[in-house]
């Protein structure tokens, strides 16, 4: 795995140190390089009506000098991707647009969020000790849930097509199991806060994906507005900081969901992230959620189910967050708010989940190699069927009753 990793340090009298560091794996040693920030607030701030003059400005800003140098020339070394990494140590300047950044590439400024060749996210190391099991392909179980206000609601929201909104990523993530949660007929559940809690304790879920309004208040909270749960017509204001407490308190059959899709307006917005950090942030840093895409600013419906269903596509196929938003844009780049998804990341370019064989098994691949094996012994080695079913039969009482045993012992040993 090739990255180029970015670290923009506390400011230190008026500027702020940035290190790069290359990393090529194979046990070669990483290429570092120093550089110094200088930013001009009152130039950003004039630029904000104009995504690509400020993505520019900021990169222009950041990419000087030796930093400038040495990633044109980890860009150059690649043969497939350069992952871009950032992580911001100042807390004043975690609230830039830094979604909107342009890089040197080809003697040119380009987007990062569009260049396929270096998958950019934002990197947040976690301040929990929650664990999230490795998991693979057959672990990926999907809870989608949609809120559409009610007409006339008090927060003079607008209704949207719940139908459509979730028709497109449900189709992207089939095979995948997937459970509804939406004021629709033949839906699983309605969309409100303890549905969700008790969705996530009862299976184990590894991808949340959440339609609704959203909103960032005064004071920098985030706001989700979801289905009330005693009134049909009900809305629930749910702050980010009581859905990171509920959330925060679930066991559940897996724990948390290792990943989350939050197309909501202003579910990242940087001025949140001043104040307590933005929704999408803090389900990473506060929770532990390996990776989150959220949306820093408003965006249009047609975008985000777009993007949604075009990122889940990927995602099944290859388990690379970062890679597969850079690729569900590909459709989306000549549109106004292409650069409005962020990508919150702890993975550090790992993949989501993993089908390589260097790890234990979980339930659920054991269940499927329980499942292969029954299958073919009546024909290669009928002798052994009885002998097999007596043993099967107790491992997958095992399973069904202890489903992080498994990934208990390999957390014991890993």
């Amino acid at each position: 795995m090739h990255t180029f990793e970015i670290t923009i340090q506390r400011e230190d009298n008026g500027h702020y140190p940035v290190i790069g560091e290359e990393h090529r794996g194979g046990g070669r040693l990483p290429i570092r390089v120093e550089g110094t920030l200088s930013i001009d607030a009152r130039e950003l701030l004039a630029l904000e009506s104009d995504p690509a003059a400020y993505g520019r400005a900021l990169g222009v800003a950041l990419f000087q000098g030796a930093v400038q140098q040495g990633f044109v020339e980890a860009l150059a070394r690649i043969e497939d991707r350069l992952r871009v990494l950032l992580f911001i140590e100042d807390q004043g300047l975690r609230g830039l647009r830094w979604e909107r950044l342009y890089a040197p590439i080809d003697d040119d400024w380009r987007l990062l969020a569009t260049y396929q060749r270096a998958p950019f996210s934002r990197y947040l190391p976690s301040l929990t000790d929650r664990r999230f099991p490795p998991i693979g392909r057959r672990d990926l179980r999907a809870l989608i849930v949609a809120a559409s206000p009610p007409e006339g609601n008090r927060f003079q929201l607008t209704p949207f097509d719940v139908q459509a909104s979730t028709a497109g990523v449900q189709a992207a993530l089939d095979p995948i199991p997937t459970t509804l949660l939406a004021d629709l007929p033949g839906a699983d559940g309605r969309p409100t806060l303890d549905e969700i809690c008790a969705r996530i304790t009862a299976e184990p879920y590894t991808l949340l994906h959440i339609v609704c309004h959203g909103r960032v208040l005064k004071g920098g909270e985030s706001v989700l507005f979801l289905a009330g749960a005693d009134d049909a017509n009900a809305i629930d204001p749910v702050t980010g900081t009581r859905l990171i407490e509920r959330l925060g308190g679930l066991g559940g059959v897996r724990g948390l969901p290792h990943f989350a899709f939050l197309s909501t307006c202003e579910s990242a917005s940087p001025d949140a992230d001043e104040a307590l950090g933005g929704l999408g942030q803090r389900l990473v840093r506060d929770l532990g959620m390996p990776a989150v895409v959220a949306m820093s600013d408003k965006i249009s419906i047609a975008t985000a189910n777009a993007l949604s269903a075009e990122i889940y596509r990927r995602l099944r196929e290859h388990g690379e967050p970062d890679r597969a938003l850079v690729e569900g844009s590909v459709q989306l780049v000549e549109r106004g708010d292409v650069s409005v998804p962020v990508l919150f990341s702890r993975l550090g370019g790992q993949p989501l989940f993993s089908d390589s064989i260097d790890r234990a098994l979980t339930s659920n691949e054991l269940n499927a190699g329980l499942a292969e094996l029954e299958r073919l012994l009546p024909e290669r080695g009928p002798i052994l069927l009885p002998e097999f079913q007596r043993a099967a039969a107790g491992l997958r009482r095992t399973l069904q009753t202890a489903p992080g045993r498994f990934t208990a012992l390999e957390d014991s040993v890993g």
